[in-house]
């Protein structure tokens, strides 16, 4: 369970989000993850000749859910299939279903300290005559646990994750005509997300409370439009 702060191009938003995972084979877990937008506002001030104050509350509701799993074909090779449903009222972008496969490899450097790579593909389906180009990324990420008691599952639990994005090929509105479809909107982008957490055993369970802080919507060269902070609990079992 999760709860986050987020400015994303001027618009502030407070968002809970539930994840779930199932190890229903030690090489083969099924996970869930949704979110509900309870409040999501901009608000503007200006002093160029005059005094101008604006507040917009805009919509909330449910944000993207996604499902999916994760396998490893060989102790250091697995592969991650994930489906993103659109949003309800609490968000107006990534309205479209979209497909996630992602091979990746894990490589356990010590005893603490575990460092992961993955490459995706993403295609996102067609809605309304109107579908969005498809996109490639490469994902770098670490976990260092100091200290961490095996045996209890107790300790200090840190990750930072990379993400570099690209979108391969223009969307196209297909309600017009093929001359005009091409919407050209190409883009590259990356996301850095560090999480910080202390787990903790409670009646036997290992639980942990931590933060985190992402960077999304940026690129390498330009400046960075999105930030989000979260709050979080999570039960290790």
């Amino acid at each position: 369970t999760q709860g986050t702060v987020e400015l994303d191009e001027d618009v502030y938003s407070g968002d809970m989000e539930i994840s779930a995972e199932y190890a229903i084979h030690p090489r083969l877990s099924l996970y869930a993850d949704g979110a509900f937008r309870f409040l999501s506002y901009s608000y503007e001030y200006s002093t160029e000749g005059y005094i101008h104050n604006y507040c917009n509350l805009h919509v909330n509701g449910f944000n993207e859910t996604y499902v999916g799993s994760t396998g490893l074909i060989l102790p250091y090779l697995g592969l991650n299939l994930g489906w993103r449903f659109p949003p309800g009222e609490g968000s107006q972008k990534n309205r479209f279903h979209r497909l996630n496969i992602e091979p990746f490899t894990v490589l356990p450097f010590s005893r603490h300290l575990t460092l992961g790579t993955s490459f995706r593909y993403n295609t996102v389906l067609e809605d309304k005559n109107y579908k969005p180009g498809n996109e490639v990324g490469f994902k770098a990420s670490f976990v260092w646990r100091p200290g961490w008691n095996d045996s209890l599952n107790t300790g200090w639990h840190f990750s930072e994750t990379f993400l570099y994005q690209a979108r391969i090929e223009e969307s196209e509105n297909r309600n017009l005509a093929k001359p005009y479809r091409k919407m050209k909107d190409k883009y590259r982008g990356m996301k850095m997300k560090f999480d910080a957490a202390r787990y903790f055993s409670i009646f036997k369970v290992p639980v942990g409370f931590g933060l985190n802080y992402e960077i999304h919507e940026g690129t390498l060269f330009g400046f960075e439009t999105g930030h989000r902070v979260g709050i979080f609990t999570k039960i290790w079992n």
